[in-house]
């Protein structure tokens, strides 16, 4: 017989209680705060704090009272709406600088490659280095503590977390942080998304794999390798100029060459990273473009270059900084997703067309092949050729982006139909072998660096820089020709108004040109005539002025 006794309120309240099971009490991440910082400034009129709670709970599955919410919205946590969390005091520099900027190079290869970089390991590092370096071996060693550990990790903003496949399964805490992050970007519009990444090109590599000339034994691969920095936000509107690093400041092939008239932005060290010198100067850049009259959010991934730059040139207020987790870029970041693949893919169509044109003309490709090509190439695919429609979708994919409908695959071999290409190279390369297709499109160890770095071209390189040599170098005739390619022979003004001239005349017979083309062509035909009489006044001027003889 059932017991007819009703329940109390307390009863009920009770079994309620029982009925759920505890939950972990688990910190607000900073991304969590962030977005609700973000919900409560743009909101008109500015929400209660009960719906503030209210959106935090739709948001991210999770009950938070009043007074989290008064808490989150004080003046203790302005310090994320400049943009990223945990902007501490940097401490002070190195006693032993050498040291220090030779384990940070070294920590940046192991990164770059991808490998998991530890705080014993890096002491263990320090331990060997300190032996090694000339300047300290009458020096008693520090204590490599953990003390030591932290400072260092501070200094270079180095962060290190828990390591996972980056296919694999994502961590439950990944999760979470992904939620925060979209709820962020849900404020934005997609104009006002932007993704940056950076990633490496092989930008003269042949299907079979060799480069040899001038007795330089086999394929100096390093050396053909350049870093690309690419951006864009999810409408593929705005695409911002390339950012190209290479290996020298002003390698003959592009020498006198007007750089940013191309659309790109040319940098150098000796290894073509992208250092965290170098990722202020592009923060800045960033900065500039977007002004200050735009609300805008960039998403970046955690790379301790990124974060010791952010350190230095922090945003402005219109600009939000998110990162996203660790070890999940290639499921999460938008340009991971497809962008870079397909740029890339587009690159070395026009590559594998210009291979087949100059074998056709009984030329070796790699004599005459040069990072002139390489920068028009890469900024012309980057204008006209990747499609707002494969951004647009990549950044969908990311799940950045929440649209009605998800799923929606991209193809970029197919479309560029490069497999007939691919087998027209080959058979002009009887008697070697060569790679599959898919290696030479997407070369596995385009984005690795994994090469030991050598401690003493690490102190050479330490030390032209600290006597302000580092930005000033040239190298051997020879040696940049056989690296980056042959100097152009550029065209006098003259040849190129003779060039537009016949331009002219071959459109002017050609079934489909409007008037509009040759309004184009014409309007450049004018343009290098100008530029031939300006040089002709500078001459007379500089010859009216000339120094007078005795």
């Amino acid at each position: 017989m059932q017991d007819s006794t009703p329940s109390t309120p307390s009863s009920v309240a009770l079994s309620a209680k029982l009925a759920i099971p505890k939950q972990p009490n688990k910190g607000i991440s900073d991304a969590q705060k962030k977005a609700l910082r973000i919900y409560a400034s743009e909101t008109h009129p500015r929400p209660t704090q009960r719906a503030c709670a209210e959106w935090f709970l739709s948001q991210f599955n999770r009950h938070i009272n009043r007074a989290t919410v008064s808490k989150i919205l004080s003046s203790k946590y302005e310090h994320l709406d400049t943009g990223f969390a945990g902007q501490n005091k940097r401490p002070l520099a190195s006693r032993w600088p050498l040291l220090d900027e030779a384990l940070y190079i070294w920590q940046q290869r192991h990164e770059n490659a991808g490998f998991p970089i530890t705080g014993p390991l890096i002491q263990r590092k320090a331990v060997e280095y300190w032996k090694k370096i000339p300047q300290y071996k009458d020096l008693d060693p520090p204590l490599f503590s953990e003390r030591w550990l932290s400072r260092f990790k501070q200094r270079h903003s180095i962060r290190y977390h828990t390591s996972y496949g980056e296919s694999a399964s994502v961590p439950i805490s990944t999760q979470t942080e992904m939620e925060a992050i979209r709820a962020i970007c849900d404020q934005y519009q997609p104009n006002d998304i932007y993704n940056m990444d950076e990633t490496g090109l092989f930008w003269r590599r042949m299907p079979n794999g060799g480069l040899s000339s001038k007795g330089s034994p086999g394929y100096k691969k390093d050396k053909s390798r350049i870093t690309l920095a690419v951006t864009t936000n999810a409408s593929g509107l705005d695409r911002m100029p390339l950012w190209l690093i290479g290996t020298a400041k002003t390698p003959r092939a592009l020498r006198k060459l007007n750089i940013p008239s191309i659309g790109c932005v040319w940098r150098w060290n000796k290894n073509a990273w992208m250092r965290s010198d170098v990722m202020q100067e592009w923060f800045r850049s960033f900065y500039r473009h977007i002004g200050t009259q735009r609300r805008v959010v960039l998403l970046l991934d955690n790379f301790s270059a990124h974060l010791s730059a952010l350190d230095n040139a922090p945003p402005p207020s219109n600009i939000q900084v998110v990162f996203l987790p660790s070890n999940s870029t290639s499921i999460y970041q938008p340009l991971d997703q497809g962008i870079i693949r397909n740029l890339k893919h587009h690159y070395r169509k026009k590559w594998m067309t210009w291979m087949i044109n100059m074998m056709d003309r009984g030329v070796d490709p790699t004599q005459r092949m040069s990072l002139y090509y390489t920068l028009h190439w890469i900024t012309q695919t980057w204008r006209r050729d990747v499609l707002d429609e494969t951004i647009q979708k990549c950044f969908i994919k990311s799940t950045i982006i929440r649209p009605s409908t998800n799923g929606m695959e991209i193809s970029q071999s197919e479309d560029l139909q490069l497999g007939d290409l691919y087998t027209q190279v080959t058979d002009r390369l009887p008697g070697t072998e060569v790679m599959e297709l898919e290696e030479f499109l997407d070369p596995p160890d385009e984005n690795l660096d994994v090469e030991e770095p050598d401690l003493s071209d690490i102190i050479i390189d330490l030390s032209e820089e600290n006597a302000g040599g580092g930005d000033t170098q040239d190298s051997d005739d020879d040696q940049d020709e056989y690296i980056f390619g042959p100097p152009l022979d550029i065209p006098s003004r003259v040849e190129a108004i003779e060039y537009m001239d016949k331009a002219l005349q071959f459109a002017q017979h050609q079934e489909g040109i409007t008037e509009k083309d040759l309004r184009d062509i014409e309007r450049i035909g004018h343009l290098f005539s100008r530029l031939q009489i300006d040089g002709r006044k500078q001459r007379r001027v500089d010859d009216y002025f000339g120094p007078k003889t005795n």
